[in-house]
């Protein structure tokens, strides 16, 4: 297995519930763990309850009303040479969330 770190973006929103967790389990458990380590649980855990992420899932918002997936019907030439770096400014506006990065085991065969 080969550990690899990929970073993924959140909401400020989401990010400050995080580390307001985190901030409890030290205080109240006295166990402190980093960022990275909390959301890598998680994401086993959603892993593991596949079932209820399912259900979860099915109630966000349908990807084929996002601005994004409905440019990619539309294309259009924008006059910049490698427009990919301002893909999510134009579909979402500028990001003001808070980039992390998750290091995850990745396991042959899987990815």
């Amino acid at each position: 297995m080969e550990n690899l770190t990929v970073s993924i973006k959140i909401e400020d929103a989401k990010k400050e519930k995080v580390d307001r967790f985190l901030a409890s389990l030290l205080l109240q458990e006295g166990i402190k763990v980093t960022v990275q380590e909390a959301i890598g649980l998680m994401v086993e855990y959603a892993l593991e309850n596949e079932e209820e992420i399912i259900r979860k899932l099915k109630d966000l918002h349908p990807l084929e009303k996002d601005p994004a997936w409905k440019a990619l019907e539309n294309p259009k030439h924008w006059g910049i040479r490698d427009s990919s770096k301002r893909i999510d400014e134009f579909a979402y506006g500028k990001w003001t969330g808070m980039t992390i990065f998750v290091q995850h085991e990745l396991v042959q065969g899987i990815y």
